[in-house]
């Protein structure tokens, strides 16, 4: 049984990535002047030896510091997309990162020091770059009469690509494709819940979650844009788009144990702590660590992110 220190630190898992990457040879991955990711030696020499098959060269090596870059010819975000997704596209046929086999057909955005959109990239590659994405979360949650609160999560497809079988909230996903966070939470519950827009749309922005991650893939920095959603007391979500096999609902008791016997996947699970934080059932009172636990929910990231207007 895990405590819930373990449960997000085993989230929130890279203490220093400069440091990692001196220890294990990270190549940082440079877009106009800023670091925007960080790329395993093994993921560069495979990259590298892709690229320098080609005519014309995407990228620039530095071996000596350690760094990717663009070539200057592809100084736009257009210019660079389509060079990188013509790139991964020749990868994934070639079967040059593994992780490629879970091509998703979404592209993640990668930001400039401005906030504007640098490059996009296949999501699939995402970790192998090392770049900051972002999601959301939505926790699903009913109250009773007399006040008590039950979260509704869901059990992950065991056909998805990525953890398979573990729980997750009742709808989660990726942002991509120039959506943003409110866009991507109202599609989100209506793909994988059934949960009409009308009813989506009552979901209450309840702030952020920020980690730095990492697993087979890659690495993951990652910030999570998480909303609360109350639900009737007789609705019941429903599987609609294959991502999550059925739903399960939770006491706020069941879900403590839940997570302390590493039933969630490490995301879904650090932003159950942040609802169980936030709704009063973790306090300092009857929580230890819960200093460090809420550090850990909110790591600060280094890498550039979009500015909102």
């Amino acid at each position: 049984m895990s405590s819930l220190l373990e449960v997000v630190s085993k989230c929130n898992c890279v203490a220093d990535v400069d440091l990692l990457a001196e220890r294990e040879g990270l190549h940082r991955f440079i877009v106009d002047g800023r670091v925007v990711g960080h790329i395993s030696a093994s993921d560069i020499s495979a990259l590298k030896s892709v690229v320098n098959e080609r005519a014309h060269a995407v990228f620039k090596f530095d071996t000596a510091q350690r760094t990717l870059s663009f070539s200057e010819e592809y100084s736009d975000c257009g210019t660079r997309s389509a060079a990188v997704a013509d790139l991964l596209a020749q990868m994934r046929s070639e079967k040059a990162w593994a992780s490629l086999s879970k091509w998703r057909g979404e592209l993640y955005p990668v930001y400039d020091g401005a906030g504007a959109v640098a490059v996009m990239i296949e999501r699939a590659a995402s970790y192998n770059f090392g770049i900051r994405t972002f999601g959301v979360h939505v926790n699903g949650y009913t109250r009773s009469t007399t006040g008590e609160l039950r979260m509704w999560v869901g059990r992950r497809s065991q056909l998805k690509p990525t953890w398979p079988g573990y729980l997750d909230q009742i709808a989660a996903g990726g942002i991509g494709d120039g959506l943003g966070a409110w866009e991507s939470m109202v599609k989100e519950c209506g793909e994988e819940a059934g949960i009409p827009p009308a009813l989506a749309q009552r979901g209450r922005f309840a702030g952020t979650i920020q980690y730095f991650t990492r697993s087979d893939l890659g690495l993951q920095p990652e910030t999570q844009f998480v909303f609360d959603l109350e639900l009737p007391s007789d609705f019941v979500p429903a599987p609609t788009d294959g991502e999550v096999d059925s739903f399960l609902h939770v006491t706020l008791d069941e879900a403590v144990d839940r997570l302390r016997r590493g039933e969630f996947k490490p995301n879904c699970g650090a932003c159950v702590v942040d609802f169980l934080i936030r709704h009063g059932f973790v306090t300092p009172d009857n929580e230890p660590e819960y200093l460090s636990i809420v550090d850990n929910l909110h790591r600060p990231l280094p890498h550039p992110a979009p500015r909102y207007s």
